[in-house]
């Protein structure tokens, strides 16, 4: 019986194949995407992507090939060529491998016959590209991967490539993906490197971006409508800090839970179970899965209990105990022998008394200014927007956690924020176990910068004072549209603002109204489009 099916599952969620339906579109990916078909479709000539090792280059490569061939119309066809392993070891060999690939046939095409030149092999491939790209309108796209394998003379071949063009585009698109290394050979070869029309770096995902990606396959592999919950916050957090974002790392992880899990008779993977099993891929001496991060999760699991432990029965400090006051009339009966010193010298007792008089007078001024202010419109209204510590107080829901509920707010989860959450909820013992019901403090939390993009249109779909009000409603339509993004924010004119918007900008005002037409109903009725919230506005969103 195949694991799967145990929990549940029509499919396996963690394979390690590269299957297009089991492509996470993150954020990264969907922007290397777009940029790849812009310069494919442009016909830009030669586009390099790096990344390293299980960010998902090959998965990348693949999706793209499979997207152009579902988009692909009689009047505008890409045609996709792919090269798995260039270590070639003669110009000879890789010419005769791109020609055979591009399908141009022949008996003097073949890489074993001596007689065949390196010429009439460029030849060949001119004739084809020009009757493809200009007798039939097709655009030819050669994707290499593994691109660091690549000789030099490839290169030189390839540049030698893009100079196949006519008045108006290149006859040949390239895409190379390669690790950071390939980009070594280009500061080397600077003639091809002033070729590179697009050069994208893979980064590895953020915590929540690694979140997204699970719940996504759980998703894919799941009855529609009943995706099921296999890993508790703390495991999603210990699958995050052991594979550091590495898709490749978070699927194989991912996939060693779920089988301990099984064996264990156990409905979730917490944070131990994950651990050991990160630990058992590190003693297998995969030089991939860096045993540093796990000691440093350790540490700050550790941490983070010391520091609950100390919220919760820290010790008053001696120099805040404070003495009894005692009343004027048992002062005044005090003995003369008790009394201060200075109380029995007349002038020291005349310039103590002026001192009082000051204090009082001042304490009035002060309860004056604080009575005006009161009655001040103005001053109640500018009180009333001075920047918050709390966010706001949520009661958890239920069927809901505080982790969902953190990432909602600040966007990504770090020792920090936990920190920070944990002081400002003392009354909870273990964030991990929070009960429906309990009333959660959200801290205001200030972002370093700005979340949205100076110079791009955002979507707005409802904005709201009532924090509990503008969460449910981002809530409701999460699912229905996940795009969207839960965005808290301050300015001295608004005050707090709890607002549901659209996770991407747009170039202009029409393409953002564009977008608005393709929501539901029931959120484009709402949506609105902003150009640019004020300079002085403060963010709690990462």
């Amino acid at each position: 019986m195949d694991y799967f099916k145990i929990l549940n599952l029509v499919r396996e969620p963690f394979s390690n194949s590269p299957e297009p339906d089991f492509f996470y579109q993150s954020p990264k990916h969907v922007s290397c995407l777009q940029k790849l078909e812009l310069a494919i479709r442009l016909r830009r000539g030669l586009n390099v992507v790096l990344g390293r090792v299980g960010t998902g280059k090959t998965t990348l490569c693949r999706h793209l090939i499979v997207q152009f061939a579902q988009t692909n119309e009689a009047t505008d066809t890409v045609e996709t060529h792919l090269l798995l392993d260039p270590a070639f070891s003669t110009p000879q060999e890789f010419l005769a491998t791109v020609a055979l690939s591009f399908g141009i046939t022949g008996k003097r095409l073949a890489a074993a016959d001596p007689d065949l030149t390196d010429w009439q092999l460029k030849e060949n491939i001119k004739d084809y590209l020009f009757n493809k790209g200009v007798g039939e309108g097709k655009i030819v796209v050669l994707i290499i991967d593994e691109g660091q394998k690549l000789p030099d003379f490839c290169l030189e071949i390839l540049r030698e490539f893009l100079n196949y063009e006519t008045n108006e585009n290149k006859l040949l698109q390239i895409i190379i993906f390669g690790q950071p290394e390939f980009q070594q050979i280009l500061h080397r070869l600077e003639n091809v490197a002033d070729r590179v029309n697009l050069l994208y770096a893979l980064q590895p995902l953020n915590f929540q971006e690694s979140l997204d990606m699970i719940q996504f396959r759980l998703a894919q592999a799941s009855e529609p409508e009943h995706t099921q919950a296999l890993f508790t916050r703390p495991g999603l957090l210990a699958i995050y800090l052991a594979t550091g974002g590495y898709p490749r790392k978070i699927i194989t992880l991912c996939h060693q839970a779920v089988l301990a899990m099984i064996i264990q008779n156990r409905s979730k993977a917490g944070w131990f179970l994950v651990r050991s099993c990160a630990a058992r891929l590190v003693s297998a001496g995969s030089k991939a899965w860096p045993s540093r991060s796990l000691r440093w999760a350790s540490v700050l699991v550790a941490a983070s209990a010391a520091l609950l432990i100390f919220l919760l029965v820290r010790p008053i400090p001696i120099n805040s105990i404070k003495a009894p006051v005692v009343p004027r009339q048992e002062a005044a009966q005090q003995s003369p022998t008790t009394a201060p010193a200075a109380l029995k010298n007349p002038a020291l007792q005349e310039e103590s008394q002026k001192g009082l008089t000051v204090q009082t007078e001042t304490a009035q001024k002060i309860r004056t200014a604080k009575e005006a202010t009161q009655k001040s419109p103005a001053a109640q209204e500018a009180a009333r927007y001075e920047k918050p510590r709390l966010l706001g107080k949520l009661a958890l829901k239920n069927g809901r956690t505080i982790w969902w509920m953190l990432a909602d707010f600040y966007g990504e989860y770090n020792e920090s924020i936990f920190r920070s959450v944990a002081q400002a909820n003392p009354h909870i013992r273990n964030l991990s176990r929070v009960q429906a019901g309990e009333l959660i403090h959200l801290p205001a939390l200030p972002a370093e910068k700005s979340p949205l993009p100076a110079n791009r249109y955002w979507v707005q779909i409802a904005a709201s004072k009532n924090l509990e009000e503008t969460y449910e409603f981002y809530r409701t339509y999460k699912l229905e549209a996940p795009s969207l993004r839960f965005l808290p924010y301050w300015n001295p004119r608004q005050g707090m603002v709890f607002s549901t918007m659209l996770k991407d900008g747009f170039p202009d005002e029409a393409a953002a109204r564009q977008s608005i037409t393709r929501l539901p109903d029931a959120l484009a009725s709402k949506a609105g489009v902003l150009k640019n919230l004020e300079q002085d506005t403060v963010f709690y969103t990462r």
